[in-house]
């Protein structure tokens, strides 16, 4: 009887498995990621397979001792045997809520912080910046050596390691993804964009932060449209689709449409929107000329790293009786947004692929609640089990806080960021940008830049108000009530 050769592979494969040696790597658990890097390098001998022990695990065949062995630019402190063979960044670490808080080298030293190789520290701990600086800036002091040791006659693992070259000293990678609230470019701002030296007057000095992210996000909270049949709505913005090519300018590189002013001047207005974006380089998602288009991602790589981004509506019905849901939705043939709902989730999962960075947008939630609804935070959990790796919204016009959920990371409120008309109201003017530091395709950092609103401006804000008060909320949010370091080990030496 032949045996079918599907059958036969599946047959084999696990006596082959089987027989492969195992070589034993000694390290702690949070160097195994900066193993799994240099073994995707450097592939193993044929036949061999590595097994991560704790260091000091009884072990009679062949051993590598995997270690960081110094810090700084200084030699290793290493046994005479021992080869240098990868260089990483370390970081000390905190939980979401600590987003914001920088370092001291003093602390560090002192054993009074931990710290780990940045590609370990995964959520919900973040690495914090030391005395101000991150690893792909000039001067970071946390560089260490990584030392490896082989215990063995194996001639071919011998061969494996005399083959890797010692790592020249570079600065990490990070990808720094920048994402602010409302931009509302009407009310006079537009006139202002579109004057001389425009981004200027109106983003003063948040302009170098824009500017220094490899991708902004934004959520465009206006028509750009020369329409004049508006819906029937509480308030209704549009503005001059050519100060777009401004904000392009000034480093926004999408900017969502799937919200609730949109549909300001009816579906004339969202085509015309859709079409000035597109003239001027900023992309978009979430909407389009029908349903197909509307759940189209946008793409992007970055500094090599694919992201993905998809925006939703999740709004409530206006004062007035405008639904979006009811009005504003993409059809088959006709132009609208995408929502939140059980076809945006199914849209998320297709448009979310693995080897991708997603990030999904949402307008929705309570309008001036500092605190996300509990329907809110229901459907932003959806979307990370959807595969989002990081969801930011919009529509409270406040701030509300940060969560790790499953590996992903919910922003649920940046507030306005650009927004005429904001005086007088309570946390209205307060406002930040937020950058979200990728190493390896995943959240390693947190920034929180505070902005505050004057008028048609947004500036940079002193002090650490705002700050503290995103660190408040976001540790109400989290269900670990201890607050303090937890999590990945101490590796500084």
């Amino acid at each position: 009887m032949k045996i079918p050769a599907l059958l036969l592979v599946l047959l084999i494969l696990p006596a082959l498995t089987a027989a492969a040696a195992q070589l034993a790597v000694e390290t702690p658990a949070g160097m195994w990621p900066v193993w799994n890097r240099l073994e995707a390098r450097h592939p193993l001998p044929p036949g061999f397979r590595a097994l991560r022990i704790e260091p000091g695990t009884a072990w009679t065949g062949d051993r590598l001792l995997f270690r960081v062995v110094g810090v700084g630019s200084g030699g290793t402190g290493s046994a005479a045997d021992a080869r240098v063979v990868d260089r990483i960044a370390l970081a000390p670490f905190g939980r979401v809520w600590d987003a914001g808080r920088s370092v001291s080298l003093q602390d560090i030293r002192a054993g009074r912080v931990p710290t780990a190789p940045v590609e370990s520290i995964r959520l919900p701990d973040i690495a914090l910046p030391v005395e101000g600086s991150f690893p792909d800036e000039p001067g970071y002091p946390l560089f260490a050596d990584v030392s490896l040791r082989l215990l063995g006659a194996d001639p071919a693992l011998h061969e494996w390691t005399d083959a890797i070259e010692e790592p020249a000293v570079s600065r990490a990678e990070i990808t720094w993804i920048g994402a602010v609230g409302d931009v509302m470019p009407a009310r006079g701002v537009d006139s202002l964009l579109l004057a001389p030296d425009g981004a200027r007057r109106v983003f003063g000095d948040t302009l170098p932060v824009l500017s220094a992210s490899f991708l902004l996000l934004g959520n465009l909270e206006a028509a750009a449209t020369a329409a004049t049949v508006p819906e029937n709505k509480t308030y209704r913005f549009k503005f001059d689709a050519s100060a777009l090519r401004v904000l392009k300018a000034a480093g926004f590189s999408y900017l969502s449409v799937a919200n609730n002013h949109t549909f300001d001047l009816g579906r004339r207005g969202v085509l015309d929107t859709l079409d000035g974006l597109a003239k001027s380089g900023i992309g978009t998602s979430g909407a389009g000329i029908d349903l197909a288009a509307a759940e189209r991602p946008f793409v992007t790589t970055p500094n090599g790293q694919e992201i993905r981004v998809l925006s939703f509506g999740d709004y409530p019905v206006d004062r007035r009786g405008f639904d979006g849901r009811a009005k504003a939705l993409a059809g088959q043939e006709t132009p609208g947004t995408l929502w939140l709902d059980a076809q945006g989730l199914a849209a998320a999962r297709r448009a979310f692929l693995p080897g991708s960075f997603h990030v999904a947008l949402v307008h929705g939630g309570e309008e001036w609640s500092g605190r996300p609804v509990p329907e809110q935070r229901r459907l932003y959990r959806e979307l990370v089990r959807a595969g989002a790796d990081l969801v930011i919204g919009s529509h409270p016009h406040v701030l509300e806080g940060m969560e790790a959920f499953d590996e992903g990371l919910i922003v649920y409120s940046l507030g306005n960021f650009l927004f005429p008309g904001m005086e007088g109201t309570n946390g209205g003017q307060d406002s930040m940008i937020l950058k979200v530091g990728l190493v390896e395709g995943k959240v390693r950092y947190l920034q929180i830049v505070p902005v505050r609103l004057e008028g048609a401006t947004v500036r940079l804000a002193p002090g650490g108000q705002t700050v503290e008060r995103v660190q408040a909320l976001s540790r109400e949010l989290s269900s670990d009530p201890r607050g303090h370091f937890v999590g990945s080990g101490v590796f500084y030496q």
